[in-house]
């Protein structure tokens, strides 16, 4: 039935998708689809831009929009030149504007732009402003500079107020960016939507999980509902006021933001209502197939009310199968090794799911994350389901955002570049917003122009990591490419000038090129996963690709890393104090080198404490459960110390920054935790719980619940002192009350001490943490330096012994 149903939309589409293309064609002329800038006329966002990141620069540029560039060079560009004592900036929309000042300001005055928790910022007004010479002009090698991931939005972005979103916006515009996914408020409409449908509010709010993972009750990613919920209604209030604000600045600085589409998870109390069976069920959710009416009915609702909401770029996210089955990355079916070219269900679907945006708006272009089929096998099979959704939607109109995190999803079958569809390669290279040195930039330098010198349909380039507050080099350098004709020819050095300009340096330091030409060698030659396996958060880690073979040896790549934090300390009193960026820096290398020295130490304590992992009934030491616990301790202690000198990795502003949502609401509770008394603890609990359990523990628990434990770790000061070594003590303890009682330790023991601390840190709400750095960056480095330097004594075989000298 399902089959003949398909095979009649197929045929029924046919004329429909001629009618489209053709009105396509009419309606944009020589313009490609999709590539239409938004609010040409924007030049005074442009200044206001600039008068909030750099007040009192404003007169000394003159901002101008226009149609080419000189030379008759096409859009979209800008142009810099020199108009007396000021810079002429010259783009063709004020994306291209703002571009322009972004790399002025970067590659002539030395300024770096960024925000607290990503690098932090260095910008000021020049004694003397920096003349341009020769007329620079610069055109985008592709159309879209993209960035975000679903997932961003809770691991990065959760807790921004207001200006912390003016901040981000405009770092974006700065650097070129103009093609996001909007996520954010979307609950109050989904609210309205199921409302109108028959469900009632406790039921709708039981099912969107809390504020911290509310990306896993969204669409196609969909993994649990009511975690860490249930959802206030002030929130979602709040939130929708502030999605109009951040959809009128992306508008306002030429930014498209991607907004939402109905992606067919509903709460699983629509099946009942609406006396639905072809509701699947999964928990608490309900999943439709978009070849039900009933898909349709809520998709129109939905679209218009959001778009009455949010107003419309015409850009909609919108993933997944649509065949009525669970979110894609938690099941899928076992191709077979054939099938048709176009696999007519899939088509019929992607026609269903293309129609439930484009009868609400024409002009409707379908964005979906590649991230769907990342795991797809290369089969005929999995070829004809993906050019069923290509062939269903009219050319120009299916976007995908290639997520693969090793090379590029359009390589698959067989290079196919999706079939003719239009594509924006992303790097993917970070996992639950996880810190740690990394990101193959060769991959990077290779990949957008492998995709263009192949003829695809390649119309962007971006990053879609899962969270943002890590590795400002490695984005710095991804936001140029889209403005790059050609591979960059010397990787290092293009990390060397840029460090140089990230700490205002204008002669070459001997001290700043040495370490960033190793770290060039090392951290980012090279993708070491995207998820942190340190022993900070894990007990133990598995991180043991850092050491050579007998476990504790430095290899060559954690020396290198060790060798430029040496380079970066040498030159640390002569770079000025205040300066953000290489504050970052500095501890950004000790702390990785410190983590990445936890895993041995961490595999040492867990063996000792714990041998009856290899041995029942095995009865531990307690010589070394001391010994390699107190070892283990003392660097989780100095690493907690070490990274409490910058604001980027304090837990106590994250906490703070949740909790101010709470201030002036009192609709928040949670059943069987008293502890939360108000919506201000309502919020710090769930910022304390995603970056720990994901999955609340509750009083009483003898085990953390199933999930991503530990998913979302932090090396954070406060996170790493009051629980990671708290876990540690508490194993400690068992071990040696064990090994005087001639016991094994018992694994229920464990997860009951594991689990009360988990239950007891996530709701200890009169535990502050500094929300402010609270040493000197510099003597803290020096002294952990100092402390750890004899770990790296084997080390002069991959290094010369000048870079080791401290």
């Amino acid at each position: 039935m399902k089959s003949r149903q398909a095979n009649a939309c197929l045929i029924r589409h046919m004329l429909r998708q001629l009618w489209l293309v053709l009105a396509s064609a009419i309606c944009l002329g020589s313009v490609e689809a999709g590539t239409e800038h938004f609010n040409k006329d924007s030049i005074s966002a442009v200044g206001d831009l600039l008068d909030r990141v750099l007040p009192g620069s404003r007169d000394h540029f003159s901002l101008t929009l226009t149609s080419t560039c000189k030379d008759a060079v096409d859009a979209p560009c800008y142009q810099l030149s020199d108009d007396g004592d000021r810079v002429a900036v010259a783009g063709t929309s004020s994306s291209e504007l703002t571009s322009a000042l972004g790399f002025y300001l970067r590659s002539y005055c030395n300024m770096t732009i960024g925000w607290p928790r990503g690098g932090g910022t260095n910008v000021f007004i020049p004694a003397r402003w920096p003349k341009i010479g020769d007329v620079v002009v610069r055109r985008r090698s592709v159309p879209w500079s993209y960035m975000m991931n679903v997932c961003t939005h809770s691991y990065s972005l959760v807790w921004y107020s207001w200006k912390d979103w003016e901040n981000f916006i405009d770092w974006m515009a700065l650097s070129g960016i103009n093609n996001v996914l909007a996520l954010t408020g979307q609950e109050e409409v989904q609210y309205k939507v199921f409302r109108s449908f028959g469900l009632n509010d406790t039921t709708i709010r039981s099912w969107f999980n809390g504020p911290a993972l509310l990306t896993w009750s969204r669409g196609q990613n969909e993994y649990g509902a009511d975690i860490a919920g249930p959802l206030p209604r002030s929130w979602m209030r709040e939130q929708w006021q502030l999605q109009q604000r951040i959809v009128a600045r992306y508008r306002e600085l030429g930014i498209v933001g991607q907004l939402p589409g109905f992606q067919g998870n509903v709460p699983l109390a629509l099946k009942d209502v609406w006396k639905d069976a072809n509701i699947t069920a999964a928990g608490a959710t309900g999943w439709l197939d978009a070849l039900d009416p009933l898909f349709g009915r809520i998709a129109d609702v939905w679209m218009q009310m959001m778009i009455k909401d949010f107003g419309t770029d015409h850009w909609y996210q919108l993933d997944g199968y649509f065949n009525g089955g669970t979110a894609p990355w938690l099941s899928m079916e076992e191709p077979s090794m054939s099938g048709p070219a176009v696999d007519p269900a899939w088509y019929a679907r992607g026609v269903a799911a293309y129609e439930s945006l484009n009868r609400t708006d024409p002009d409707a272009i379908w964005s979906f994350q590649g991230f769907a089929f990342e795991f797809w096998k290369d089969t005929p099979q999995t070829a004809s389901w993906l050019r069923g959704f290509v062939e269903a939607v009219p050319p120009g109109r299916f976007n995908i955002i290639d997520m693969d995190y090793t090379f590029g999803e359009w390589q698959k079958w067989n290079n196919s570049a999706f079939f003719g569809a239009k594509f924006i390669w992303t790097a993917l290279h970070n996992f639950g917003a996880n810190d740690g040195l990394k990101g193959n930039l060769s991959r990077v330098n290779e990949m957008p122009f492998a995709a263009q010198e192949a003829n695809t349909g390649i119309w962007g380039i971006g990053f879609t990591p899962e969270g943002i507050d890590q590795n400002p080099a490695y984005y710095d350098f991804l936001t140029e490419q889209a403005w790059r004709s050609e591979r960059v020819p010397d990787i290092a050095k293009s990390l060397i000038d840029g460090a140089h300009k990230r700490y205002g340096l204008v002669a070459e330091v001997p001290e700043v090129k040495a370490a960033w030409q190793l770290l060039t060698e090392s951290m980012y030659s090279q993708d070491v996963g995207v998820h942190d396996q340190t022993g900070v958060a894990h007990l133990p880690g598995t991180a043991t690709w850092d050491f050579r073979g007998d476990g504790h040896t430095p290899g060559t790549a954690l020396c290198k890393t060790f060798g430029a934090w040496v380079q970066l300390l040498r030159v640390s009193s002569m770079i000025e104090h205040e300066n953000e960026p290489f504050r970052y820096d500095l501890i950004n290398l000790g702390r990785d080198v410190l983590a990445r020295l936890s895993t041995p130490l961490s595999i040492d304590f867990h063996a000792a404490a714990l041998p009856s992992a290899g041995a029942s009934g095995a009865v531990p030491s307690a010589k070394e459960v001391t010994r390699t616990g107190d070892l283990y301790l003392q660097l989780l202690a100095d690493l907690d110390k070490l990274v409490g000198t910058d604001q980027a990795f304090l837990l106590g502003s994250w906490l703070s920054m949740a909790r101010r949502f709470g201030k002036n609401s009192s609709d928040c509770s949670v059943v069987g935790l008293p502890a939360i008394a108000s919506c201000e603890d309502f919020y710090e609990w769930n910022a304390r719980v995603q970056i720990t359990t994901w999955n609340p523990t509750m009083p009483g628990d003898v085990k953390i619940p199933d999930g991503p434990v530990d998913y979302a770790n932090k090396q954070w000061s406060g996170l790493i002192s009051g629980y990671y070594a708290a876990r540690a003590a508490r194993l400690q303890r068992l071990a040696l009350d064990a090994a005087a009682a001639g016991k094994a330790v018992e694994a229920a023991a464990v997860d009951s001490a594991f689990a009360a601390l988990a239950a007891q840190w996530t709701t200890a709400f009169d535990v502050r943490y500094p929300e402010s750095p609270e040493d000197d960056a510099r003597g803290v480095s020096w002294e952990m330096l100092r402390k750890y330097e004899p770990y790296f004594k084997s080390c002069g075989a991959a290094l010369p012994a000048e870079q080791l000298v401290i």
